[in-house]
């Protein structure tokens, strides 16, 4: 694995890692200060890390964030890609291996999310069970039932078993070092492409089958109008505004004001000219046909999601996601 070129040394022996390429950089820098908001005197390090060369606007130049360039290695080239998930999806597989002579503990971090809170310090020290290289959140596919038969495995003739969403995961580097994770990736991915319909995601469910620690819906939190209203009672640490959907490009009323004012707000100071792009945001009562279907979807999912969210005591505790 390639060395990766930084802007600053590494401080710390634990980070936050975000990836993303020019275009999403702003996304990222908008987590980046979310992050140093709730933490002023971190005692992590946060990184933005790309294949491309980036460069943040002079007016984010005070964050003491660190900008990684990691080449893009060649095994990549022909990786499954889609609309939503471009190659810089997939840099998340090889971070751990690059960034593992300055980080023990590593938790990466899509760029569509949203923080309203949380300790992301005790966060990175949460211990993991049985040796596990990393924890994660179930997907959202399982919340209901959690050995939901999910694409991967069926294709591969396995029984269900539990799945994670990627956007968040906390990665014990020495462990995922020392059970090949990213030799493991590579050889799926060169072997069985077709089987990868989520890419990354997809190749992690996998390798990681029955070996990996759940997480708090705390920490994850997909967004969707079918649990929308219940996430003010249950009050997570992180949105992710996964999906075609975000609230920097529906601006219809489908999301509460407050999240893509959020972003304007952040772009009018440091990206103007996508403050511009963004129309008015709408009145949540410019869509009532669509909040009336979320209000009876939640209705109906109401005790599958509390029977799934009483499963955690502690929001700083993992637990066995067959628990």
């Amino acid at each position: 694995m390639s060395d990766y070129d930084a802007a600053r040394p590494a401080q710390h022996r634990k980070a936050i890692v975000l990836c993303c390429d020019q275009g999403f950089l702003k996304f990222a820098g908008f987590v980046a200060s979310q992050i140093f908001d709730l933490h002023p005197a971190p005692d992590f390090d946060v990184c933005i890390c790309s294949h491309e060369a980036l460069a943040l606007p002079e007016s984010l130049l005070s964050l003491p964030v660190r900008l990684c360039h990691l080449p893009l290695p060649a095994v990549l080239e022909d990786a499954p890609q889609s609309y939503r998930i471009n190659l810089s999806s997939y840099l998340r597989l090889f971070v751990p291996d690059a960034f593992a002579a300055d980080y023990d503990r590593i938790l990466y971090l899509d760029s569509d999310i949203f923080l309203r809170g949380g300790d992301f310090s005790k966060l990175l020290d949460t211990a993991l069970l049985d040796g596990q290289p990393i924890a994660a959140v179930r997907t959202s596919h399982q919340r209901d039932n959690q050995l939901k038969q999910m694409p991967e495995f069926k294709a591969l003739g396995e029984p269900p078993a539990p799945y994670f969403n990627a956007g968040v995961l906390l990665i014990d580097v020495p462990r995922w070092q020392a059970e090949k994770i990213l030799q493991k990736s590579l050889e799926l991915m060169a072997n069985q492409p077709e089987i990868l319909n989520m890419h990354d995601q997809s190749v992690l469910n996998i390798v990681l089958r029955d070996n990996w620690s759940e997480l708090s819906v705390a920490w994850n939190w997909m967004y969707s109008g079918r649990f929308s209203y219940l996430l003010e009672s249950c009050d997570p640490f992180v949105l992710h505004f996964a999906g075609r959907i975000k609230p920097w490009n529906r601006l219809n009323g489908e999301f509460p004001p407050k999240y893509p004012e959020a972003y304007r707000a952040f772009f009018a100071q440091h990206y103007p000219e996508e403050a511009e792009k963004m129309p008015p945001t709408a009145s949540i009562f410019a869509s009532q046909k669509f909040h009336k279907k979320s209000l009876l979807k939640q209705w109906w999912d109401f005790n599958g999601l509390a029977r799934y969210i009483s499963r955690f005591d502690d929001p700083y505790l993992a637990i066995d996601p067959r628990s």
